[in-house]
């Protein structure tokens, strides 16, 4: 969401593109030895994973551009947390 909603940024990550990023973590948390994922693999693999797929406003054209853009959205992004009813 946070790559469609970004003004520089033409055209943000498509339904695919999320796929894609859940199906890499699922397989880097089997390869770290876990049957679950945590956000930290999420976050991690989210660059490699869609900083390709990104298509920014008109004069940015490099590869390097798209990798920092997609490391500001993801630095940006709140991990989810789970709050105990301590009653």
């Amino acid at each position: 969401e946070g790559t469609r909603k970004d003004a520089g940024i033409i055209m943000g990550v498509s339904t695919r593109g999320s796929l894609a990023l859940l199906k890499a973590a699922k397989a880097y948390a089997y390869i770290q030895g876990r049957d679950y994922v945590v956000p930290e693999d999420v976050k991690s693999l989210a660059v490699p994973v869609l900083a390709h797929r990104l298509l920014l406003n008109y004069g940015y054209r490099k590869e390097a551009d798209n990798i920092r853009k997609m490391q500001e959205i993801v630095e940006k992004q709140m991990v989810p947390t789970e709050e105990f009813d301590k009653k």
